[in-house]
């Protein structure tokens, strides 16, 4: 028995209880907006309570994870070589090229030995030459490359997708596809399919497997339009986007990925 039914321009959700889990039945449609049937998208995945914590959390795991290390300059000169010198120079240089380390004293070579005597020449009382006072020396409080990840249990990571797709389907802003095949790689296809949205200004388009050449074509000159597997799926992508459009394949896929079960 339906116990929802709400109407949007763009699609119509439809919540029903079967087995003591709800489930949303959505119309699938494709660029041409042509009618391919209904959809239903289980309750367990697309009808999650929303908790603006867990997405907090998720999203500060992300950013902090995906946080790198500028590499040093030269890692782009030996770029360009090809020889056998290339790798030796780039086996040399691995350090570097993980992220401008400094050194600090007791990494700089030198001699360890007192410069002069402590009395009678009239000298500041210095026990190395490698201190950070001289030239060649070592650096006080400098740039050492790390980790800037945090830990996030799965179960949360996974909970966190669920919240966001959960949300956009609540708004109406998720529609399925029954693929993403565009006729051309012309970017005017998809602008004049975005333009016929109302209220959308960035638009993520979730395929099942690797895109195809064409939609990559064209979609590549437009900020607001963005393409993802259903592998890279993830709870920034959504938030940054106000619309989620999702393949028949991506649906099944990212349903299957949420009910694997977790790996201990």
């Amino acid at each position: 028995m339906p116990t929802f039914e709400s109407e949007s321009p763009q699609s119509i959700y439809i919540a029903f209880h079967l087995a003591s889990h709800a489930y949303l039945v959505i119309p699938v449609t494709n660029f041409h907006d042509e009618d391919k049937g209904f959809m239903v998208l289980p309750g367990d995945v697309f009808d999650v309570p929303i908790g603006k914590d867990i997405i907090h959390r998720v999203v500060l795991w992300q950013l902090a994870k995906r946080q790198q290390v500028p590499l040093h300059p030269s890692f782009w000169i030996l770029e360009e070589h090809t020889s056998m010198a290339f790798l030796v120079l780039l086996l040399v240089t691995i350090e570097w090229s993980t992220g401008n380390s400094t050194k600090t004293i007791s990494e700089v070579s030198g001699s360890g030995r007192k410069p002069s005597q402590r009395k009678g020449l009239g000298q500041a009382r210095h026990g190395t030459l490698r201190g950070p006072q001289f030239r060649g020396g070592s650096t006080m409080h400098g740039h050492k490359p790390r980790s800037h990840a945090i830990k996030l249990k799965k179960k949360v990571r996974r909970l966190g997708l669920k919240i966001a797709l959960s949300a956009r389907a609540a708004e109406g802003n998720l529609h399925v596809f029954e693929d993403l095949e565009v006729p051309t790689h012309k970017t005017k296809n998809i602008v004049n399919y975005v333009n016929q949205m109302e209220n959308t200004r960035k638009v993520l388009l979730v395929g099942g497997g690797p895109i195809n050449d064409d939609l990559k074509l064209a979609t590549q000159n437009l900020h607001y339009v963005n393409v993802l597997p259903s592998i890279g799926l993830n709870v920034y992508s959504i938030l940054l986007h106000d619309t989620l459009v999702m393949s028949r394949d991506a649906v099944d896929r990212i349903v299957e990925r949420m009910r694997t079960p977790i790996n201990r």
